[in-house]
């Protein structure tokens, strides 16, 4: 994707995380050259560490952050976990008028997507990660480092693809499920909205909406109640 030189002087990362923020900042200088970045926190935690010699990081709060001011930068998200994207999108969207126009797709230089493929904006795509033929990533999805992403296959928004996780042809996954590392997720499986699979599952059977599964063969173990009062 092509950015405008105005847009490549800053990104504004909303909220925050060392894993999140950490991980946004190299990825998106070594695919855009921003080295310039605003963190605009929702909660009131220490800043994340980063080398000053290759960053010009700065803090804010949401409530006194201008984001009208700020309007000719794109944004992404300084966090990982599903569950606390959406939450930032609804509390963003709300505070400072931002919608999934303005949020940056990243996708890394050494990642591989067909060119039949399509993805929205807001989505994080990692270094060796392969998105193949056909395939659709919904908006703020997240495929992390080495993971594989099958033809034909449909992620919701706010989906995540952990590392080295491998989705075959025609796989669906539901708005907000997290799906763990190294896990193997059969053909033509569908995994339900806001669902967690347990790292190293091998998934050969749909999974319902709102659960937490693990193992081989994948099984329903319970509730996934950390989406239950988002």
């Amino acid at each position: 994707m092509m950015i405008s030189k105005e847009e490549k002087f800053k990104l504004i990362l909303l909220g925050h995380s060392e894993a999140g923020v950490g991980l946004m900042t190299d990825l998106v200088n070594e695919s855009f050259g921003i080295s310039q970045f605003d963190v605009v926190k929702n909660v009131d935690l220490p800043d994340c560490q980063f080398v000053p010699s290759l960053y010009d990081i700065h803090y804010f709060s949401d409530r006194g952050y201008d984001f009208e001011a700020n309007k000719p930068f794109m944004v992404q998200f300084g966090v990982q976990q599903s569950h606390i994207r959406f939450i930032l999108f609804q509390h963003f969207n709300e505070l400072g008028g931002i919608s999934q126009e303005d949020y940056l797709p990243v996708r890394h230089r050494l990642s591989y997507v067909a060119p039949s493929a399509s993805y929205q904006g807001g989505v994080l795509i990692e270094p060796q990660a392969v998105v193949s033929s056909f395939s659709r990533l919904g908006f703020g999805v997240s495929v992390k480092r080495s993971a594989s992403v099958g033809h034909h296959a449909s992620l919701g928004d706010f989906v995540s693809i952990n590392p080295a996780a491998v989705l075959s042809g025609y796989v669906e996954v539901g708005e907000g499920s997290e799906i763990g590392s190294g896990a193997v997720i059969s053909n033509n499986v569908k995994i339900g909205k806001r669902s967690l699979i347990g790292a190293g599952s091998v998934v050969t059977k749909d999974i319902p909406d709102g659960v937490i599964a693990y193992g081989n063969p994948c099984k329903v173990v319970k509730e996934n109640s950390i989406w239950k009062d988002v």
